[in-house]
């Protein structure tokens, strides 16, 4: 039982003490992934009529968005999408079979589930129609909308539409969690610092009871996180080991019902634990470890992760992995029409429609169609990465089209960077189109209307085109960040605490 206590010891402090370290080398992307769960429990814990839904349903389109925190804590928020490409909707033709086109999108809003507004968005046939969408919250809770139609001329016009008669005081969870938003990081690299404090605490044997029993209600803890994100399908990946092993809800929460039942064990051998080093040397070195890990994770906030498991990073072809290879599996789907026949639904192919001649016979009235994944075709590695202009057209091929050097900056939020970042952005980005002659490029998930303004502001001689505010998150863990390319590849990253010279640029290229 010795043997098995000490086992059992040293490979649950290795795992806690992999898993924190990998955590302390992100700590941008454990701060989201916290930031995720506290989104998931301040929605689903909120008291009745906190929270305000948007939600935005334009399958197959450039943006499919659920923005499920907007609470009254939040001053303002402005979101942006398309109508363009259209849901798939039917249409009877003349002669009697059904077609498809894509023909409208629907943009609703719904508060503690319940819907309090709807609009059906019909197509237009010269160019898209697009909706910077604004919620304000206040003394009144006002939704404005600013439509622009781009056919040659724009136009704008406001609707208010007053949702004052909703709104509630969040309660105390809601408040709670909302309030622990702007301190994120912190908590991120707290929980990671202790997550390697208790790892090497444990292998060392330092105040076994007292490391036991912390360990015990962080994994308690741990364990009903990824079991309701399991049960619920609420955030599809735990992050325990970050980015270098992803896993499933499934899987992080059997890792953690593993390791909740080797606690279980270790306490009750508890007794085979005996400490390694005197206390003394112990408390020293628990105290460097906590330091070092910290000091550690500041670095690589401060500046860029030292080991980058993203799929963004120095040396990876991004243009090939965005393309699926000629032997990938296409997605296959059938449609199944619901017909009513006294009472009772029947399913029917468009095969079957047509053999049986269902169209033609009264007794059947249609009901609605189905759309079914009979096989799920490959997905490229990275698929949602895209360069969307103002009128929601992807420039992507456009930007791998060139073999040749190129630099792409990323903001996920351009009203958070700095002016001095900005200003240094504007005279890299002139000096790299101007003597270079090599393309600029900017990604950002802003509206249209906050990007013109920074770049007027700044004068930037680049334009900027829009991605997934979660994609951007997923390429640099910076705001901003600047990438060099060559062609497809990636050649250089950096942050912008450390952005590059002009010159400096020149001795990579050369």
């Amino acid at each position: 039982m010795k043997l098995f206590s000490h086992s059992l010891r040293i490979i649950t402090g290795l795992l806690l003490l992999f898993s924190g370290f990998i955590k302390l080398n992100d700590p941008v992307g454990f701060k989201i992934k916290l930031e995720e769960y506290l989104t998931v429990f301040q929605h689903d814990l909120a008291g009745s009529r906190d929270t305000l839904m948007i939600n935005i349903q334009n399958p197959d389109s450039l943006v499919n968005l659920n923005f499920s925190r907007i609470l009254n804590n939040e001053t303002s928020r402005t979101f942006s999408f398309y109508t363009a490409p259209w849901v798939h909707d039917e249409v009877r033709s003349d002669d009697g079979t059904i077609k498809s086109q894509y023909d409208h999108t629907t943009f609703y809003i719904l508060l503690d589930g319940q819907e309090v507004f709807k609009e059906v968005i019909k197509k237009f046939t010269v160019a898209p129609k697009k909706y910077d969408i604004t919620v304000k919250v206040g003394e009144d809770l006002i939704l404005k909308k600013n439509i622009t139609i781009y056919n040659n001329v724009e136009v704008k016009t406001e609707d208010p539409i007053n949702l004052s008669q909703y709104k509630k005081t969040p309660g105390f969870i809601s408040r709670t969690l909302g309030g622990l938003f702007p301190h994120a990081l912190i908590l991120a690299i707290l929980i990671c610092v202790v997550e390697v404090i208790l790892g090497i605490s444990l292998i060392i044997g330092w105040k076994k009871n007292l490391t036991l029993w912390l360990l015990a209600l962080m994994m308690i803890f741990f364990t009903f996180l990824t079991g309701y994100s399991a049960i619920f399908n609420k955030v599809t990946d735990c992050g325990c080991f970050g980015n270098a092993i992803p896993l499933t809800p499934w899987q992080s929460f059997i890792k953690d019902i593993v390791l909740c039942i080797f606690i279980v064990f270790l306490i009750i051998l508890r007794k085979y634990i005996v400490p390694v080093f005197s206390p003394g040397f112990s408390s020293g070195t628990i105290t460097v470890f906590a330091i070092a890990g910290i000091i550690f994770s500041i670095y690589c906030w401060f500046f860029l992760p030292v080991f980058n498991f993203l799929k963004f990073k120095i040396g990876n072809n991004i243009e090939e992995m965005v393309q699926l290879p000629p032997d990938a599996k296409e997605e296959i789907r059938e449609f199944k029409f619901i017909y009513s026949k006294n009472g009772k639904d029947y399913e029917f192919t468009s095969d079957e429609l047509a053999e049986q001649k269902i169209l033609e016979k009264p007794e059947y009235v249609y009901k609605t169609r189905l759309d079914k994944v009979v096989r799920k075709g490959d997905v490229p590695e990275i698929h949602d990465f895209s360069l969307t202009d103002s009128e929601g057209i992807n420039h992507l091929d456009e930007f791998f089209e060139k073999n040749e050097y190129k630099l792409l900056l990323v903001s996920e939020d351009l009203t958070k960077t700095r002016p001095r970042i900005m200003k240094k952005i504007a005279l890299l980005a002139r000096d790299w189109t101007q003597k270079s002659k090599l393309q600029f490029w900017g990604l950002t998930s802003n509206s249209t209307v906050e990007a013109e303004a920074i770049r007027h502001e700044f004068q930037l001689e680049f334009k900027f085109y829009f991605g997934d505010n979660t994609t951007l998150k997923s390429i640099v863990r910076s705001n901003p960040g600047l990438i060099l390319f060559k062609k497809g590849v990636i050649v250089e990253i950096w942050p912008s605490t450390d952005l590059p010279s002009y010159k400096e640029l020149q001795k990579i290229i050369k």
